[in-house]
């Protein structure tokens, strides 16, 4: 698929994606469930990413990851639809689980296909992708207004909708363009060299754990921010509101400008070890100074310093290993599910035998953790090229 519809697909994937949190209420309010029971949506929906998971370990030498990315978005308009047109919860269940498995495959699939298809660009496209994401995710909470209330299933009908036109804007430009007779190019060729190379790769294990801490810590910083805001420095709504767009908007301004900076030759593994270090300090300080003006900015560059992890993640593993874009997409997403399962479980237990705010005091150790642990993986990798 050409960038351009694959930039837009993105947004509105995000937008699908982060549905729930601000819609959450009203689907309480209409289906009566509980809210550990609203909670459990996000368990299907890992579940399905899961089991898209496992199905792609047989896809990836078969098909082209663009196609992936486009299998995705046709089950994930199907869940949204069904999720609009329909009612009880067990087709808002049943949609979730669909959603998930759709997920992975865009997630999955746009990511190798900008590694893999536009090589060359990489640097510039994987990190515009994230930015996209972050974003759809900022928009989501404004692009839901008129949908708040009994109305809230034509919110996802909608997004279902849009993206729907999106692919059909793609399939179209596929159509038009032409391909030189004879001519073979990277984009036409399935990635399928062996992948046990790189599970034998301590530091590309190394820097999937990182994947894993940075996830972990993101959603721990977009879930449970906001409520420290809210009960423990006794914000209103709008600030509470206002905490966790900072976050975003710091995220998406790293992965905007991340790209020209590697295009101008820095280096992406300084340029993470600092981040992380400073994200890792920046959350600290916001759960220890008083002020809530203080509280936003520190947020805001916690977001911002550790942002481009991701993009760096696949930008430097797809030059060490140009042929296994599709494995490297799977491990991405693989190390971030375990983190985003595992680490704000871990902060509640902490939370309920302290305070909020010193459980995500103590969620800052993983993004020293992190910092540290690229600093690793930048000693074991100093003979190899890194973007």
């Amino acid at each position: 698929m050409h960038p351009a519809i694959l930039f837009t697909g993105f947004f509105f994937f995000a937008v699908a994606y982060n549905l729930l949190g601000p819609l959450a209420t009203n689907i309480m309010s209409s289906t009566g469930l509980s809210l550990s029971q609203s909670g459990s949506l996000v368990s299907f929906q890992q579940i399905g990413a899961l089991l898209s998971m496992a199905t792609s370990l047989f896809l990836m030498k078969k098909i082209r990851q663009s196609t992936v990315a486009k299998i995705g978005y046709i089950v994930l308009m199907i869940a949204l639809i069904a999720i609009a047109i329909t009612n009880g919860s067990f087709m808002l269940f049943a949609g979730y689980l669909v959603l998930g498995f759709g997920s992975f495959l865009i997630d999955s699939g746009s990511n190798a296909s900008l590694a893999g298809d536009y090589y060359e660009k990489r640097s510039l496209y994987v990190p515009l992708l994230h930015f996209c994401y972050s974003a759809g995710a900022i928009a989501t909470g404004y692009l839901i207004l008129p949908f708040k209330g009994p109305s809230w299933p034509w919110a996802y009908g909608s997004v279902g909708i849009v993206l729907a036109l999106v692919l059909s804007a793609g399939l179209i430009d596929r159509k038009r363009r032409t391909i030189q007779a004879g001519q073979t190019s990277n984009r036409d060729q399935v990635q399928a060299d062996p992948v046990m190379p790189i599970v034998k790769d301590k530091a590309f294990i190394l820097y999937t754990v990182v994947i894993m801490l940075y996830m972990g810590s993101q959603v721990v910083c977009a879930a449970w921010i906001p409520v420290y805001v809210e009960t423990e420095l006794g914000q209103p709504a709008t600030i509470t509101a206002t905490s966790l767009t900072v976050f975003w908007v710091g995220t998406a301004i790293s992965r905007l400008i991340i790209g020209p900076m590697l295009q101008k030759g820095h280096n992406p593994f300084t340029l993470s070890i600092i981040g992380m270090f400073l994200s890792a300090a920046s959350l600290a300080g916001a759960t220890l100074v008083g002020n809530i003006v203080g509280v936003l900015i520190l947020v805001m560059l916690c977001g911002f310093f550790a942002g481009a992890t991701i993009p760096l993640y696949i930008v430097v593993t797809s030059t060490w290993y140009p042929k296994n874009t599709a494995f490297i997409s799977l491990s991405y997403i693989f190390g971030g599910t375990v983190g985003r399962m595992i680490f704000p479980w871990l902060v509640t237990v902490v939370a309920v035998g302290s305070s909020l705010g010193f459980a995500l005091l103590a969620s800052s150790s993983m993004l020293f953790a992190s910092s540290l642990l690229v600093f690793l993986v930048k000693r074991l990798t100093s003979d190899r090229a890194s973007a």
